[in-house]
């Protein structure tokens, strides 16, 4: 075959790597990170508390109410409408019943004494006292699509990049043969990066089918053949026109087929960590290898992972307008053990201190029952969707450990004190990573853009 022409070996590589080449893509040139996307701001704009993120996300809507945010006058007020003074949104996804009490037991746990839930006894039982909450997170999108939207970049409606996106174009790659942003087990795996270039977008790893206990990196092939004499060859084709970007590209994508398929095995892992994770258990198999994946790519030098739990083709796991106490067990059964194996995992490891884990969902649950219908007059034993105050925790990257920070009202309905709104939110996590929120910036469309529009405050009380 004649490899004469620029355009005949792009065409031989694309064929070559399996479709690797939109894989890499993720990543190629963002290496070097803002200094050259840029050209104007540093790579840091001040000391990081964090190197990596670790997002966990419990898509559907875990309840803050019966979990983290105890509220006495939900058993005091039960059964009853709520009180005039708290008044329910002008929109609401389903008509609102009576106040609904937590049937799930509460005590203090830990040196710390916070005071939760019996819902995830593992993660509280060893980590509480790691643990930094946020109970006044707030945003106005009710359903789910726009609520997750608004959760990770920032708008309800409008397509933009993600802040895991934001945070590969701000800090480029800590390792260059892998993405620096990676999605576990997502339900929107081919999230758009917005106005950003495609090359800062998140690469999913997901499950083929459900016979299959093993997550996968589609298109990467680990029994390529004679992978190093075909990384000669690509060399010297870089060598031969070193211009062009498309080789590059391909080179990349080549060098993860000798990194990833490795990082991707968890069996040589050894027993003694699957378990931690609750691998081989049939309630926590699927959570714990998508987290013991977390940790391997995050120690490997992946800069953004989200690693959601979620019905693969449906979503939503944690929506309980029903079956409240049923439901949200069962999910919390499937990924208490792996949050703990995590935490447990990322300390002996010595990573904790620079990676922040972050848990929850898009929004919270109301304090009423959701009503069923108009005819029988009947109540379902669940809440509706409630995004005007709720809880997300974090551990590691700096955070002070046992730290609460905002409350709701006494029905933990809305957001009080120390509100923190999603650009709030979005400020903090870049501060994590030593950026100015207001410095990253990216032109497009006549006007310079950034994740929090221009909004937002870094919530410096969640540091040490």
């Amino acid at each position: 075959m004649n490899f004469s022409s620029p355009s005949t070996r792009r065409e031989w590589l694309r064929k070559s790597f399996l479709g690797l080449g939109s894989i890499a893509a993720a990543d190629v040139l963002s290496r070097n990170g803002l200094v050259q996307a840029a050209g104007s701001l540093p790579r840091l704009h001040h000391r990081s508390t964090a190197r990596r993120i670790i997002y966990i996300f419990l898509e559907g809507g875990l309840s803050q109410l019966d979990s983290y945010d105890h509220k006495p006058a939900l058993e005091k007020h039960a059964g009853k409408p709520l009180p005039d003074s708290i008044r329910p949104p002008q929109f609401t996804f389903a008509k609102q019943g009576t106040v609904i009490p937590s049937p799930f037991g509460w005590k203090h746990w830990g040196e710390s004494g916070t005071y939760a839930s019996d819902l995830f006894p593992e993660i509280n039982g060893r980590f509480i006292d790691d643990l930094c909450f946020l109970h006044s997170l707030h945003h106005n999108s009710n359903d789910h699509i726009t609520a997750k939207r608004v959760l990770h970049t920032g708008v309800p409606i409008e397509i933009r990049p993600t802040l895991g996106s934001w945070l590969v174009y701000g800090l480029g790659s800590m390792n260059e043969n892998l993405p620096s942003y990676i999605d576990i087990t997502p339900t929107d795996p081919n999230r758009p990066t917005g106005f950003l270039p495609g090359k800062f977008g998140g690469t999913a790893i997901d499950r083929p089918d459900r016979k299959s206990p093993n997550l996968v990196w589609e298109n990467l092939d680990p029994q390529f053949p004679d992978q190093e004499r075909h990384i000669d060859f690509i060399e010297s084709l870089d060598r031969a026109n070193s211009a062009d970007p498309e080789l590059e590209e391909m080179e990349l994508a080549f060098r993860m087929q000798t990194e990833a398929p490795d990082l991707l095995d968890i069996e040589n892992e050894s027993e003694a960590t699957r378990k931690l994770y609750g691998i081989g258990e049939d309630h926590t198999d699927e959570f714990g290898r998508a987290l013991l994946l977390a940790r391997r790519f995050a120690e490997a030098g992946v800069r953004y992972l989200t690693v959601t739990h979620a019905t693969p083709r449906y979503g939503n796991l944690w929506d309980q307008h029903s079956e409240l106490e049923k439901g949200h067990r069962g999910n919390a059964n499937a990924v208490d053990r792996p949050i703990a194996g995590l935490l447990h995992d990322l300390k002996v490891r010595g990573l904790l201190d620079d990676t922040l884990v972050i848990c929850g969902s898009e929004f919270g649950r109301t304090p009423t029952f959701e009503f069923f219908d108009g005819i029988t007059g009947r109540h379902q034993n669940g809440r509706d969707h409630n995004p005007h105050g709720f809880t997300t925790w974090f551990a590691g990257g700096g955070v002070k450990p046992g730290y609460h920070h905002g409350e709701t009202d006494d029905f933990g309905y809305y957001a009080t004190r120390d509100r923190v709104d999603i650009h709030d939110f979005h400020a903090t996590l870049l501060h994590a990573m030593g950026i100015d929120h207001e410095a990253l910036t990216y032109f497009h469309g006549g006007r310079d853009f950034r994740l929090t529009d221009v909004y937002g405050h870094p919530v410096r009380e969640l540091f040490s």
